[in-house]
Order: C-alpha cells, then structure tokens, then sequence
C-alpha cells in the first residue's frame, strides 16, 4: 500500500467538495492543505528508502531536511523562494501550526469612518494568519506545486520499483483464498 497515494486522493477528494459546495469549504481547504502536506511527507517517506539505505535512521529528520536530503541525492537544485518550491514552507508551517495548536489573541485596529456600514464592519470576525491560508486558490495552488515537486523527485530518482508508475499511483494489490469445504 502506498499511503502517499491515499492521502493524496483525500486531499483531492476534500479540495473537490469545497470547490463544489461553498457552504463550509474553508473548511474543506483546511482539510485538503493539511492531508496534501501528509501526502508530500508520505512520498518522501517512500521514495528515500528506495535511494538510501536504512532510510529509517532518517525518520525523525523534518519534511524540508528529507527533501533536502533526497534533493542533494539526485541532484535537484531548489528554489525556496519561488513556485513550486516555495510551498514547501508555508504548507509545513501550516501543518505544525494546526497539529501543535495553541490559543491565540487576535487584535485588529482599523480607523472607520462614522457611516451607516460601521456596524457591519465591527461585527467582522478577525481571522488568524493560519486561517487566511485556508483559501480555494492556496489549495489548488498547493496541490499544483507539489504534484511538479514529486514529478520531478519521482524522474529524476528513476526508482525501479514493481507495480504502476508515479509518484502518487496507488499500487498494486494481489490476493488468495483457500476454498472450505462446508458439510
């Protein structure tokens, strides 16, 4: 089982129901953000134990030290700054944020003029940075840029390995049984 490929599919399935139903779909985003950051550690999770041995010694280093790792191995040079690399940091720094969760004051000043809208504005609920990235466009630009990340990774390793091909491909499955006589 290639859990990547799984927890790439929940992350295509949940960033799909949020772009087809508006009610809820930042939480929908939220979701798709948090498992395509799964699916990227996941994959780096299976490709380095197809190019390192004892990759399990490996484990505990963090998702950007493993693709740093991988990328310096088959010769992938990074820019952090731009698409589609830059997403590496804002979606693990989203993941962190949201799995070590902790309470927040959220302040906003704004200078208002005194008008027939002022009311309105002051009910607004202000959102916290993690939450401001829970957006259609960052979802769907998250799963873009990480799908060239792991196609590239995925080329360039040229990992000779049994079943479908790609990255985020589910595998394969074979199975038996043994027939029981009933009586």
């Amino acid at each position: 089982m290639r859990i990547h490929a799984e927890l790439w599919h929940t992350a295509n399935c949940l960033l799909e129901a949020g772009q087809q139903r508006a009610t809820a779909s930042t939480h929908q985003f939220r979701a798709s953000l948090v498992f395509r950051a799964f699916a990227l550690e996941a994959f780096l999770n299976w490709l380095g134990p197809q190019l390192i041995p004892h990759w399990n010694y490996l484990e505990r280093l963090k998702p950007r030290e493993k693709l740093d790792l991988l990328n310096d191995l088959i010769h992938v040079t990074p820019d952090y700054g731009s698409r589609p690399w830059q997403i590496v940091k804002e979606l693990f720094a989203f993941r962190n944020y949201l799995a070590h969760g902790k309470p927040e004051s959220l302040n906003a000043d704004t200078m208002e003029d005194l008008n027939e809208v002022l009311d309105w504005k002051l009910g607004q609920t202000i959102l916290a940075v993690w939450e401001l990235f829970c957006t259609e466009e960052n979802a769907v630009s998250a799963r873009e840029d990480v799908e060239k990340i792991a196609d590239l990774l995925y080329e360039r390793a040229d990992v000779k390995h049994e079943g479908p091909r790609g990255p985020f491909s589910f595998g394969f499955q074979s199975a038996s049984a043994v027939l029981k006589r009933s009586g």
